[in-house]
């Protein structure tokens, strides 16, 4: 069973049971781990997988050839897509699975693959259903391009499935070994991406893994962030420069023009293009009475090892090639480590109540789950149950002790988001100060949780 993806694979075999020829778009981010859900679905079944690569319509046809010749089953030596499924499903009486990976390598040019693909599922004399997947990591072509590229032919597709980011509990299953606090730490930088945790060892602490793995020049992940905004995008140097940017805590429109003095039309199209494959997101906050005090047109990184990198590697280049692991550590990772772990805490802490939620150990059942961004302070949690009955909430990473101060905080917030909390919880990746605990004992209402009991 592939771990965190337990729902993914029923829905993938549930399709496979429906009656008559069904074409499933599966789709998501490099890396998050499509293909090893694709194998575990196949196995035992009657499937052919092909990896498109970008190269002619003519070339892919005699690579997809000479694949079915390796395996056994002859074919042309420059077949047409037609001839090519009709060796594909008369290698076996039974079902069979179509896997097309990277598919977009076949359409982005011409849409010949789906008119042969079209003619063959409508054929008088074809013998059986298939199953045919099309899976892409080109999230923002399948999402914007795909369908009008299509035209009428995207009708034949029977559906789309998104693969999304693995929880932070599939990653601690993953890396039994390592602290809460490294648990987290690594988290921030990997994400719910397994295709990077690979890279990890929980053998080793998270610093240990930084100088290792993502430090030394020879390893993949040194500049993976870049290679992995090049794939997509043209004009690098752009997106270079604003994703740099938005890493170094210029978040809204205005700063990253006064920055990169480019126009403000200039970065609303290039943060487009970037929200579109999910590299960058827009920060929104739950809607209130008190919306006119919110930030608004805040922009963040959302990929967790993009965000790493452009803090911390990019911008160091030449001093990371002349320098001992251990001093860069010191001197550029460690002084705001703990500040950019703390969206990652968030989200974390935002999973936990998720989880508390489903098992009914909240107060009331709550529905919807956000934030508060205030010009003067933050609601990390603002959760709402059917009667608009509120439960705010704040996460300290930060410090090793969370302070009443910081309670006084939350509260001069929800006054300026004209809210009323029935509920309080606060999060600290330590603990709390007599202030704070003397007040929860007085107060039922609030809530006290540090990262060991999480």
């Amino acid at each position: 069973m592939v771990t965190g993806r337990e729902k993914e694979l029923q829905y993938l075999n549930e399709y496979y049971k429906k009656t008559g020829t069904q074409i499933l778009v599966v789709y998501g981010q490099k890396g998050i781990g499509k293909t090893t859900l694709l194998e575990q679905f196949m196995d035992g079944k009657d499937y052919w997988y092909y990896e498109a690569i970008s190269c002619s319509t003519r070339q892919q046809r005699v690579f997809m050839a000479e694949h079915l010749k390796d395996m056994g089953v002859s074919s042309l030596e420059y077949p047409e897509f037609e001839e090519l499924f009709s060796a594909i499903e008369e290698s076996k009486d039974s079902k069979k699975i179509l896997v097309i990976d990277e598919f977009q390598n076949m359409c982005k040019t011409d849409t010949d693959f789906f008119e042969a693909l079209y003619r063959y599922i409508n054929r008088a004399d074809k013998k059986n259903d298939m199953f045919v997947i099309l899976c892409s990591s080109s999230i923002g072509w399948v999402e914007n391009s795909m369908v009008s590229k299509l035209g009428s032919l995207s009708r034949m597709l029977s559906g789309f499935y998104k693969i999304k980011e693995l929880k932070y509990q599939d990653f601690k299953v993953h890396f039994p070994l390592f602290s809460k606090e490294d648990s987290i730490g690594a988290f921030s930088i990997l994400g719910g991406v397994p295709g990077l945790w690979q890279f990890f060892n929980d053998e080793f602490t998270l610093r240990e893994n930084i100088e290792s793995f993502i430090l030394q020049s020879n390893e993949k992940l040194f500049d993976y962030g870049q290679q992995y905004v090049a794939e997509e995008l043209r004009e690098t140097a752009v997106y270079n420069t604003l994703l740099v940017a938005l890493a170094s805590g210029k978040r809204k429109l205005n700063d990253l023009h006064l920055h990169t003095g480019f126009s403000r039309a200039k970065i609303s199209v290039y943060l487009k293009n970037l929200m579109q494959l999910e590299i960058v997101e827009k920060v929104f906050s739950v809607d209130t009475e008190g919306r006119d005090n919110t930030q608004k047109g805040i922009y963040q990184i959302r990929h967790p090892y993009v965000h790493f990198y452009y803090r911390y590697l990019f911008p160091n280049q030449t001093k990371i090639m002349f320098m001992e692991t251990a001093v860069f550590f010191d001197r550029f990772i460690a002084p705001t480590f703990k500040m950019f772990v703390t969206e990652c805490f968030r989200q974390v802490c935002r999973e936990f109540l998720e989880i508390e939620n489903a098992q009914g150990r909240l107060p009331d059942k709550f529905v919807n789950l956000g934030q508060w961004v205030g010009k003067k302070g933050n609601i990390d949690i603002l959760f709402q149950n059917e009667e608009d009955e509120i439960m705010t909430g704040i996460c300290n990473w930060e410090n090793d002790l969370m302070l009443y101060e910081e309670y006084a905080l939350l509260k001069e917030c929800q006054e300026s988001a004209k809210i009323k909390a029935e509920y309080i919880i606060l999060f600290s990746k330590g603990s709390f100060d007599n202030r704070l605990r003397e007040e929860a004992k007085k107060n039922p209402h609030l809530a006290l949780v540090s990262l060991e009991q999480m």
